[in-house]
């Protein structure tokens, strides 16, 4: 009996099989021979063309779909030669014309992706509704597309108000500076205390808005970064001094330990001092006793170095190792009411440390006080200044 099956009746006999087998798996099944007319189809296919089987079957596959495009008919015919094709949705969107899913209309056809495998005297067709699938993925791109226009827009609205609030207050340092100097008049000893205070107080908010302002060009990628040769332990010793004041004023101990060579080091000397200002102001603010240490290392062979900042405070729990990075985020509400800041000074240093080529990180135990550690990279260079943007910084480190 064996013998006396023919190359038609195997290929009828296959196509049968993988025709039951793709309306278990929910794909469409279709089977050509040689000659490309039809010899099997399955129910996906009936239901996505709206014809019966008995109205395809023996019929030439272009009479059967005439809307059949150059490439499929050229798929086809690539398969009853013995050649496997694939077709991706993302090259050819769709095999067959047929309409799209209910409430999903907007597509024209239904978007497919189609396997043709060769088969004996034949080939065979496995078709795959991925409408669906395409729409989640637009839906999911216009979402990502809508959310990164809104933070552009927020981070340019940032900047903009950033620029209008600072102008204002440093006339008000101006003017106070002006009327203490005697220019309107002469000033009692208690006006040039209330003076004082106006400076300082435009002062505390004159550094809030530039933190703000630099988060803001962060985040819209319109920071610049200007590279010079710098001295790293000069770069250190320039930030600790700016925050002494703040740790005698707390009755705390700054201790700084500085190599006894410079460390030449090739990076945005504005950006580096802000990092280290706003890692020693952070360290000063939250230990309510003891000692804020401060020192600079080379990394052996690395081609970078570290700055460490250790304090004797309240420590970090695990689980806000990596909330601390966040946007105005403190490890805890109680912190936030009673010391100031924006939250942004950890953000923006790490911000600020990768956009440099580096990193910042933590290291804490409640209780056992917190270690943070920004590393740079060591760039040999010439003391010329130049400009670059992220993407340039990242190569180039």
């Amino acid at each position: 009996m064996a013998a006396d099956v023919t190359p038609a009746d195997e290929l009828q006999l296959h196509a049968a099989q993988a025709c039951e087998m793709g309306d278990l798996l929910g794909v469409g099944v279709i089977a050509v021979n040689r000659d490309l007319k039809i010899t099997c189809c399955n129910k996906w296919i009936e239901r996505s063309s709206g014809r019966t089987a008995a109205e395809l079957v023996g019929m030439q596959l272009q009479l059967a779909f005439p809307e059949l495009r150059t490439f499929a008919i050229a798929a086809f015919e690539r398969a009853v030669q013995g050649s496997a094709v694939l077709l991706s949705h993302g090259l050819h969107r769709h095999l067959f014309s047929f309409a799209p899913p209910s409430g999903l209309e907007r597509f024209a056809n239904m978007q497919q992706s189609a396997r043709l495998v060769p088969m004996t005297d034949g080939a065979l067709a496995l078709i795959e509704d991925v409408t669906e699938r395409v729409a989640r993925e637009e839906e999911m791109r216009d979402a990502f597309s809508r959310a990164d226009a809104a933070n552009r827009a927020k981070a340019n609205f940032l900047a903009s108000m950033s620029h209008e609030l600072r102008t204002p207050i440093g006339a008000i340092a101006g003017y106070a500076d002006l009327i203490g100097d005697g220019l309107f008049g002469p000033v009692t000893t208690t006006q040039v205390q209330h003076l004082a205070r106006i400076k300082s107080v435009a002062g505390h908010l004159l550094r809030i808005v530039e933190e703000i302002l630099v988060f803001a060009r962060v985040e819209a990628g319109r920071e610049e970064v200007n590279l010079s040769a710098a001295d790293a332990n000069e770069l250190a010793s320039s930030a600790a001094e700016s925050v002494e004041p703040q740790a005698i004023q707390k009755g705390l101990e700054l201790r700084v330990s500085l190599g006894s060579v410079p460390i030449e080091m090739w990076t945005d000397q504005v950006k580096t001092r802000q990092i280290l200002i706003n890692l020693l102001g952070n360290a000063v603010k939250f230990t309510p006793s003891g000692a804020v240490t401060f020192s600079v290392m080379p990394l052996d062979e690395s081609g970078r170095i570290a700055f460490l900042v250790e304090d004797t405070g309240p420590g970090i729990p695990l689980h806000e190792m990596e909330r601390i990075f966040e946007p105005f985020t403190q490890v805890d509400s109680t912190l936030s009411r009673s010391h100031e800041g924006t939250g942004l000074g950890l953000s923006v240093s790490r911000k600020l440390a990768r956009l440099l080529g580096g990193d910042l990180t933590v290291a804490s135990e409640p209780g056992a006080g917190s270690r943070f550690m920004v590393t740079l990279p060591l760039i040999s260079g010439g003391a010329s200044k130049r400009k670059l943007s992220a993407a340039q910084v990242a190569a180039e480190v």
